[in-house]
């Protein structure tokens, strides 16, 4: 309409901001892209659900440790008194546990399981391992055609000796089973490095290198092949370190957990097993070799403490002779008696500060108590000796001499009696730590988890489908709303027309019945998308009253925008309104509104143009009050015959019969043809789909219009989300009640 000053009849803003996706929009997006959502969900709930059957169970093993405060002697340490003491070192429940994950302690493990050798059945690649899980039974399993050399369930393989080379460390070999036990070892290029039988060493030199392999046991059929490799050692026990979890159950308790993962039930069963055996073992050594040592220790003493007892008896007794006996005073005999404990003790503290600077040192907390107490001892006895000195000399010297043998005699009793309870100590030795519960062959897998991993998936698919929806709308976002589009083009946006889930179906049923029409304004009057078809006819009579606006065409800039659907069902509209209209197909290239409308191909507008009559080519009634003009045949140049003067007749006489003329015309970026056709209507429309333009595709369509000297008069917004817009909100206003 090439004066229209009609405002649009709908106008539409959005209220939250225009780079603002609100979420009325976010699940419009989400309904259309409800294709994609339900392909991610299916991909990603397939691929947990592969992953959550035919993934390789990992399995759990724990056991359960006691730490002790004491010994664990009970009362034989009440009995032993203070020497029992001596090695009651009370390590800390940290300290235990980090004994358990040394170096020595695992390293044993690894050791006596052989756990630095790895073999294994070759199993076939991706269905080996489920078919031996699901399928196979316990005996040897056949194998398929073919696939002779693959395991297929009940091989056993036990490698107890695997020496190579430090450079062939963790490089792959190939056991090749035969008969009776029999084996071939090969390298990764498949030269063979020896020949051996199960049960009995089996060794040979490459070079100057050797290898040595003892296999235990093999149960396999002969072609079988293992997969044998030598860890590093310092490499396996940093990995069963890292991954042997320890950690007491509650702050203070004492009981320690230990727990291992693993694929191998049995394995990781008979590694924590060992691990907490050994561990025990090592801390009834630790304890037996300290009550050792201490016994050496009092070994040493007793024959000096043995000659000085002699001696100093000797000595009393020439004292007797030279004097005869002495009767001390009472008081000397209780000087006497207090000199002796004092001096028992020094002794006793000196040989027990002995013993703890040999596992400590001398900055010590027991160490320096043991010296603050002899100092303390020592100032007492030199008080006594200053008492013994106020004596007569006679009894100075009987005193003396009678301490001298007293204390002799208690510290060589005290130590044979100490050595006496230490070979008790150590022959009941127990440590302070105990296995309270080992491990057993767990029956059920703890990954993966089946239930949790379905579940995951499907809520990871239904987030990835939504993300995939979203994130393409963002990045391929074009024009959402009339505000947009009029920024765009500098003219108006007539109406919004809605998307509608009826023509959807409709174009569905096509496959079904292609002689069925798809009008949505005939099929389903009330939908949403006719309402806005209703709005833009009252914009356009209100133009035609006044200006006698009778030729309209909707073009738009690419195919696949809804330019044909606006079209027939604006035409639709309009007839049904009481109007003469005639719906003209223009693309003679790749239209197809006979098939919309359910029609068979017939002559069109290429035969009216090459010289058919009007009357010839005109469907008439094709919906009440609604001819049609089809496309017709397919000419080789569609541009020339819109050049041709009986084209533009065309127009003359269709205004003589008809109210409105509606064309709708190939898409603009595609072909010239819109430009051509364009000159001869009252009223252009732009159609654009919401969503899928960007500004400058739709400045480069409005460009060459305007070159073609076709005045464009406004545009619609078209497949916009039902909820989407503002008028989305109303859009079962009206329609009838369930």
């Amino acid at each position: 309409m090439k004066d229209i000053q009609v405002k649009p009849s709908q106008t539409y803003s959005d209220t939250t901001g225009d780079d603002e996706i609100r979420l009325f929009e976010i699940l419009g997006v989400l309904r259309e892209s409800r294709g994609l959502i339900a392909a991610a969900t299916a991909c990603t709930f397939l691929i947990g659900s592969l992953y959550a059957f035919l993934a390789t169970p990992t399995y759990r093993a724990d056991a359960l440790i006691q730490v002790d405060d004491d010994s664990g002697t009970g009362s034989l340490n009440d009995k032993l008194g203070d020497l029992a003491a001596l090695f009651q070192n009370k390590a800390s429940t940290d300290a235990e546990i980090e004994l358990m994950r040394s170096r020595a302690v695992i390293g044993d493990a690894v050791a006596r399981l052989h756990l630095d050798i790895d073999a294994k059945p070759r199993y076939a690649p991706l269905v080996g391992k489920p078919f031996v899980r699901f399928l196979a039974g316990d005996g040897l399993t056949g194998a398929p055609p073919g696939l002779g050399g693959y395991a297929w369930g009940g091989e056993r393989i036990a490698v107890s000796k695997f020496d190579v080379p430090a450079r062939w460390h963790g490089k792959p070999f190939t056991l090749i089973a035969g008969d009776a036990g029999r084996y071939e070892l090969q390298s990764a290029d498949g030269a063979t490095i020896l020949r051996g039988t199960a049960g009995q060493p089996a060794s040979a030199r490459t070079g100057n290198d050797s290898v040595e392999l003892t296999v235990t046991s093999l149960r396999a059929r002969p072609g079988t092949r293992f997969d044998v490799t030598r860890l590093s050692t310092q490499r396996t026990i940093a990995d069963l370190q890292q991954g042997l979890k320890i950690a007491e159950k509650t702050k203070q308790s004492g009981i320690v957990g230990m727990t291992l993962d693993g694929a191998d039930a049995e394995s990781i069963t008979q590694t924590v097993n060992t691990i907490a055996t050994l561990y025990v073992q090592r801390n009834v050594d630790r304890k037996s070799a300290q009550a050792q040592q201490m016994l050496a220790f009092l070994g040493d003493q007793l024959p000096q403490l043995r000659a000085d007892l002699d001696q100093a008896e000797a000595r009393y007794n020439e004292f007797r002779a030279q004097h005869g006996a002495v009767d001390l005073e009472e008081q000397s005999k209780l000087l006497l008696q207090t000199v002796v404990e004092n001096k028992t003790k020094i002794i006793e503290l000196q040989q027990q500060r002995v013993d703890l600077v040999q596992r400590y040192t001398a900055l010590h907390p027991s160490v320096t108590a043991v010296d603050a107490r002899i100092a303390e001892l020592r100032r007492q006895s030199d008080t006594y000796e200053r008492q013994i000195g106020e004596l007569p000399s006679v009894q100075q010297d009987a005193v003396r001499l009678l301490r001298d043998v007293r204390v002799s005699n208690d510290l060589y009793t005290s130590l044979l009696n100490s050595t006496q309870q230490l070979r008790v100590l150590r022959a009941g030795q127990l440590g302070n730590v105990r296995t309270v519960d080992y491990a057993v062959v767990p029956e059920k897998a703890v990954a993966p988890k089946k239930a949790l991993t379905l579940a995951l998936s499907l809520v990871l698919g239904l987030l990835a489908g939504c993300g995939l929806a979203l994130g393409r709308r963002m990045l391929s976002r074009g024009l959402e709303t009339p505000a947009e589009v009029e920024a765009a083009i500098d003219l108006p946006v007539y109406a919004l027309i809605s998307h509608s889930d009826r023509q959807a179906s409709l174009d569905a049923s096509r496959e079904r019945d292609p002689a069925k029409p798809r009008v949505l304004a005939s099929a389903s009057p009330n939908d949403i998308a006719i309402e806005g078809l209703r709005s833009l006819r009252t914009a356009l009579q209100f133009g035609v009253l006044r200006k006698r606006n009778k030729i309209v065409m909707f073009t738009g800039a690419r195919p696949g925008i809804g330019k044909s659907f606006i079209s027939v069902n604006f035409a639709s509209v309009l007839a049904a309104g009481g109007e003469r209209v005639l719906l003209l197909d223009a693309d003679m290239r790749r239209g197809d509104l006979q098939g919309v409308l359910g029609l068979a191909r017939a002559s069109g507008l290429a035969e009216l143009i090459g010289g058919a009559s009007l009357q010839s080519v005109i469907r008439r009634g094709v919906l009440p009050g609604l001819d049609v003009i089809t496309g017709g045949g397919t000419p080789d140049l569609p541009s020339e015959l819109l050049l041709s003067g009986r084209f533009e007749q065309l127009f003359e006489e269709l205004r003589t019969l008809y109210d409105f003329v509606i064309i709708d015309s190939p898409p603009v970026l595609a072909v010239t043809d819109a430009g051509l056709i364009g000159r001869h209507a009252d009223a252009t429309l732009l159609v654009v789909r919401h969503g899928c333009h960007t500004a400058a595709e739709l400045g480069q369509t409005m460009r060459q219009l305007t070159s073609a000297g076709v005045s464009v008069d406004g545009a619609l917004l078209t497949d916009t989300p039902s909820r989407g817009m503002s008028y989305g909100a109303f859009s079962q206003y009206g329609s009838p009640k369930s």
